[in-house]
């Protein structure tokens, strides 16, 4: 099931987090897809949102 509710906000601040991080723009927008593509697969806009260790879990 894909829910595509707040998956832009979930992409934004991963991005702003990871650019806060010091990591590059490709690394950081490899890490906002991890996000948001786990956001997508819940229902819901906050409870959709992944904790850090579900995004590090991802390969990017």
């Amino acid at each position: 099931m894909k829910d595509t509710t707040a998956a832009g906000d979930i992409f934004n601040g991963a991005l702003a987090v990871a650019l806060a991080e010091g990591r590059n723009w490709k690394k950081a927008i490899l890490f906002a897809n991890a996000a948001s593509a786990i956001g997508v697969s819940r229902l819901g806009a906050q409870a959709s949102v992944p904790y850090r260790k579900e995004i590090d879990n991802i390969k990017n």
